[in-house]
């Protein structure tokens, strides 16, 4: 689904539908949205927000992840086991002709358009 830019786009639809529903039908305030640029500039109040959404206690632990010795069997097995970093933000700009067609879809969501910028 990787290769072709048409099935992502179904994929981010797909996902913003669902996300669509669980809002509608849950109690306002239930699903918490997290931007992953507010989760790297500010780590700990980011982390502490969905602790606290979550009706748990906080531990400094959420800040030390990648230091945890638990063993890890998922692809992103080598990004658990470092700090949070920002190097991915941005790293769509050298591409941004490429993907000029997919941001065309999103003209009428504002924020996916204004990331394009």
């Amino acid at each position: 689904w990787s290769y072709d830019w048409q099935d992502l786009l179904g994929y981010w639809r797909d996902h913003e539908r669902l996300m669509a529903h669980w809002k509608a039908v849950l109690p306002v305030g239930r699903v918490l949205e997290v931007s992953y640029e507010d989760l790297v500039g500010d780590l700990e109040a980011v982390s502490r927000q969905i602790v606290a959404h979550c009706n748990l206690e906080w531990d400094n632990g959420c800040l030390d992840f990648h230091t945890s010795p638990r063993p890890v069997r998922t692809a992103s097995v080598t990004q658990v086991r470092e700090p949070i970093y920002s190097r991915s933000i941005g790293r769509w700009k050298p591409f941004a002709r490429q993907l000029t067609p997919i941001f065309g879809e999103f003209e009428g969501d504002r924020e996916v358009a204004d990331a394009s910028l």
